[in-house]
């Protein structure tokens, strides 16, 4: 199995605007002695990363720029529909890419331009602002930022952090090789809903997109019972971030009100009120499945 070859084959067909569909990358991933689905997915989807995070730290481009070469390379990549019954289970569903870009920048620690300026800028319709600024490269060590995906995947939701300044962590075993490829600050392997204790308001920025679903039994956090395995994932991530970090979290579904203009009751005013008691919550930006998730391999709406 000639895996980097592979990669590299997809890597330059995105960049060439090569368009694939599920048979023909199958086909190419057959030429290259890789037979698996799952690992012509899991492969391919490596592949768009690299091409991705290339483009996010391309300093000749504006970060509108940068946004739009991504949102490019999205609308090229062939659809990863290809599904196993693990990858189901688990709720292996990746971030687009776009919008890893943007969730990514908007956490980032810079000099002069903050990810979140140029987050904003970008919904605003600027076209010429830069994330600049090099205090990811300061010489003195407890300057540095520091970073962590507690459920990366194969790392898409980082293509805007530096590599050297950023914390991973994943249970897949395909996933967690990836992310030993890549030059990350680390790479683990750690349970999720238990962060180290060692983290505790450790890192600046904390993005993240958990696998949604149930918990087996609620998770008590003070006296909010939070039944959903993505709000836990996202609390549990949330501890791990300095008084004065910024986080990006992505969750599943779309928020609806009662006639009185409340958060519907349920699982999620729970976990809305915890944040909203606890943090500083910017904004809740719903996000269209369909039109910005299917080629992921779901339509699921999320915020």
């Amino acid at each position: 199995m000639d895996k980097k070859g592979y990669i590299s084959r997809i890597r330059e067909d995105l960049k060439g605007g090569r368009k694939h569909s599920k048979t023909t990358i199958e086909s190419i991933a057959k030429s290259f002695g890789i037979a698996n689905k799952n690992l012509v997915k899991e492969y391919t989807e490596l592949a768009i990363i690299l091409n991705a995070r290339e483009i996010a730290h391309d300093s000749s481009l504006t970060t509108y720029e940068k946004y739009l070469d991504i949102v490019a390379l999205y609308q090229s990549q062939v659809n990863l529909s290809m599904r196993t019954s693990m990858s189901v289970l688990m709720q292996q569903y990746s971030t687009p890419a776009p919008i890893s870009f943007l969730a990514s920048s908007y956490i980032l620690k810079s000099g002069s331009l903050s990810g979140y300026k140029a987050f904003k800028n970008i919904v605003k319709g600027n076209t010429k602002g830069k994330i600049v600024g090099n205090a990811h490269l300061t010489n003195d060590k407890n300057d540095f930022p520091k970073y962590l995906e507690p459920s990366a995947g194969n790392g898409l939701l980082t293509i805007a952090l530096p590599y050297h300044y950023t914390h991973v962590n994943e249970l897949d075993d395909v996933r967690l090789a990836n992310l030993k490829e890549q030059p990350f600050a680390k790479v683990s392997s750690w349970d999720a809903l238990k962060p180290p204790a060692a983290y505790d308001r450790t890192f600046d920025g904390i993005v993240t997109n958990p696998p949604f679903g149930s918990l087996s039994q609620p998770e008590l956090f003070g006296k909010f019972k939070i039944k959903r395995l993505e709000h836990a994932m996202a609390l549990n991530a949330l501890r791990c971030m300095k008084d004065d970090g910024r986080a990006a979290i992505i969750i599943g579904g779309h928020t609806s009100w009662d006639e009185h203009g409340r958060v519907t009751a349920g699982t999620n005013r729970i976990f809305l009120n915890y944040l909203y008691h606890f943090y500083n919550v910017e904004d809740i930006i719903p996000i269209n499945g369909k039109k910005l998730y299917s080629r992921q391999g779901t339509s699921i709406n999320t915020r």
